[in-house]
């Protein structure tokens, strides 16, 4: 299967300053050569690869690290939508741009909450418009990956030993729950399937293995510094992640004020 990579340009590096890289998967070699042309005569993005496959999409996004990757909801071997699902925390940002706008598609789109999607066809301004707003939110998750570190640092303060399953999902959700305090109130309904489709499990797995973190860290864990972070003898999965997303944001508020 034909696939396009740019070895010209050294990434981040124009006379205009720096551009984002942007990889495309789409089955419709049309449809890719056409967003390429707009993509480059913009002078604000670069495409950095485009192929019809999703596996290939996954591989080079790895290889490449775009700043966004734009999918088509049907591909030469997946759809679109399972190959969003495996690029969660591997990419920055994520849209989707597609022809195929049946109910259960739309729904589909709904239901995972895709912000960047973009019906084709589309007008020109419409397509720099919706990779602006990508860009926009891959610099906010670069500065998140700073408090990524410091979600790191903390538990491994409470003592979340790092080599369990339970400590990436636990992770991942305290970030979660940091960008989107709600979702701390909505464990079950929320939070769990969210985790579960970015790791490739079930909501009721992740629920167990966040509990068996947390039971890990009362066993090896500073019992002082445990009860000043939680106020209480041992806390439930929901007051765990609460607490720790709370004062984490709290810090960042502080730093940026």
């Amino acid at each position: 299967m034909y696939v396009y990579i740019d070895t010209k340009t050294v990434r981040g590096e124009t006379n205009m300053g720096r551009r984002y890289d942007v990889l495309l998967a789409d089955a419709s070699e049309e449809y890719r050569i056409l967003m390429k042309e707009i993509i480059e005569s913009s002078g604000e993005f670069r495409l950095v690869a485009h192929m019809g496959s999703g596996a290939e999409a996954l591989e080079l996004t790895r290889q490449l690290r775009p700043d966004v990757v734009v999918t088509d909801a049907i591909l030469s071997d997946m759809t679109g939508f399972a190959l969003l699902d495996t690029l969660e925390g591997i990419v920055p940002e994520r849209a989707m741009v597609t022809a195929h706008c049946q109910t259960p598609i739309l729904l589909e789109v709904i239901r995972r909450q895709i912000r960047l999607f973009l019906p084709k066809p589309f007008r020109e301004d419409a397509l720099l418009e919706m990779l602006r707003r990508a860009c926009n939110a891959a610099e906010e998750y670069r500065v998140s990956a700073q408090w990524e570190a410091r979600v790191t640092r903390e538990l491994h303060m409470v003592g979340v030993p790092a080599h369990i399953k339970g400590y990436l999902y636990v992770r991942r959700a305290i970030l979660m729950v940091m960008a989107e305090p709600e979702l701390a109130h909505s464990l079950t309904k929320e939070l769990y399937p969210a985790l579960a489709r970015q790791f490739s499990t079930t909501p009721s797995c992740v629920e167990r293995a966040i509990r068996s973190a947390v039971d890990a860290a009362w066993l090896r864990g500073d019992p002082e510094l445990q009860r000043a972070y939680f106020n209480v003898d041992k806390p439930s999965n929901g007051v765990f992640i609460a607490a720790m997303a709370e004062k984490l944001r709290r810090e960042r508020e502080s730093s940026a004020a």
